[in-house]
């Protein structure tokens, strides 16, 4: 169940990080352990995507947990979300 949950928040972040907040063909989306930052991330960028995982996912990520290992790739968003679940 667990690791269904990580599948789903896997493919709905990079739908919205790939689609959406970094528009890249899919043929392009870099894997889920590439720096987010290498691609295209800014403080911007990441701010719209604390909101998202808030609002759409439904798990509040507070600010004071934001560090970079944590919002560096796909990899290390959906171990901090799932986390706070």
């Amino acid at each position: 169940m667990r690791e269904q949950m990580a599948t789903r928040t896997r493919e709905q972040l990079r739908d919205y990080l790939f689609g959406t907040l970094m528009p890249t063909d899919r043929g392009a989306w870099p894997a889920d352990e590439a720096s987010l930052f290498d691609h295209g991330m800014d403080s911007l960028r990441l701010m719209q995507m604390l909101v998202y995982v808030e609002e759409t996912l439904k798990v509040r990520l507070p600010d004071e947990e934001v560090t970079p290992e944590r919002i560096e790739s796909v990899n290390s968003l959906v171990e901090w979300i799932d986390s706070r679940r």
